[in-house]
């Protein structure tokens, strides 16, 4: 084994947060009236409550709650509210020279469970890092806590917004990939799209249908469908393919069934088909993976 750094991979950065600008949290009465601003940063608006009307150059449209809407360097905004709606409002500013933040030019998004999730820590990280300012919309440097700060508190939220830029640019598929993470079951919160695992767990050796699962769930296909896909990234039917991969992997590496009955087990058509489905989702044959498994 070589100890040496001379073979190190440089590692390469996406997106890179070169500076924080400003981090504010807004609690608005309906009656806030702003003033047209631009700047040289990147501004995130993101609606956390209510809604709230927006002008970025010349247009002006309206953010409903859990969307987002990105500024561009340069870009004359302001915020306006709407009568009788008082909204929360996180707001981020922060200069990054990346190619990749082109894809956020003139981007009206939708917040997805883990986008919200990302921005939730990020409030926390900088409430408990920098003095912020509330209900103030002067932008404003930003000034380390004197005292209590976060330890790596400045880094966590850097870190933070960067993953989740780039969750949002493959969640839209930008920069199209082949690949796509599977979410075991462990990490999965929502409850409806647990029933539907546990369904297809008990059904793993086995088959199923569309109208089984809808029969089963009371819910009709096309919402169950949306709900899992929005969930897991995975249509059900890939999801339940990749269920049974693994539990082959399973049986490959702690039994003495030959590929042609782990094929017949888990109802693939046949040995071949078998093989090419284990291929798409392993990178590997069964052979090549049972052969990977006895290496010292």
């Amino acid at each position: 084994m070589n100890n040496g750094i001379s073979e190190a991979y440089r590692i390469t950065k996406s997106i890179e947060i070169d500076f924080l600008t400003s981090i504010h949290y807004f609690e608005f009465d309906d009656g806030f009236l702003d003033k047209m601003e631009s700047h040289d940063a990147w501004e995130l608006v993101y609606i956390d409550r209510g809604e709230c009307n927006i002008v970025a150059d010349e247009k002006t449209f309206k953010l409903s709650q859990g969307e987002m809407y990105f500024h561009k360097p340069g870009e004359r905004h302001m915020l306006k509210t709407i009568k009788g709606i008082a909204p929360n409002i996180f707001i981020i500013t922060f200069i990054s020279h990346s190619d990749a933040m082109q894809y956020f030019e003139n981007k009206k998004l939708s917040a997805t469970m883990a986008t919200k999730q990302h921005i939730s820590a990020i409030i926390h990280e900088a409430s408990s890092t920098f003095v912020l300012p509330f209900n103030n919309p002067v932008m404003e440097k930003l000034t380390p806590k004197p005292e209590g700060a976060l330890w790596g508190g400045e880094q966590s939220v850097q870190l933070r917004l960067e993953l989740m830029l780039i969750e949002l640019v493959r969640e839209n598929q930008y920069y199209l990939s082949t690949s796509k993470m599977f979410v075991p079951k462990e990490i999965i919160e929502d409850e409806f799209v647990l029933k539907i695992i546990d369904f297809m767990e008990k059904r793993l050796y086995g088959k199923f249908t569309m109208d089984e699962l809808s029969h089963e769930l009371s819910f009709g296909k096309t919402y169950i469908s949306k709900c899992f896909v929005r969930a897991c990234g995975y249509s059900i039917i890939d999801y339940f393919t990749k269920m049974k991969v693994s539990e082959a992997k399973k049986l490959i590496r702690t039994t003495k069934y030959n590929f042609f009955e782990i094929s017949e087990m888990l109802m693939f058509s046949n040995s071949h088909y078998f093989s090419t489905v284990f291929k798409k989702y392993t990178g590997m044959t069964p052979s090549q993976y049972k052969k990977s498994c006895k290496r010292s």
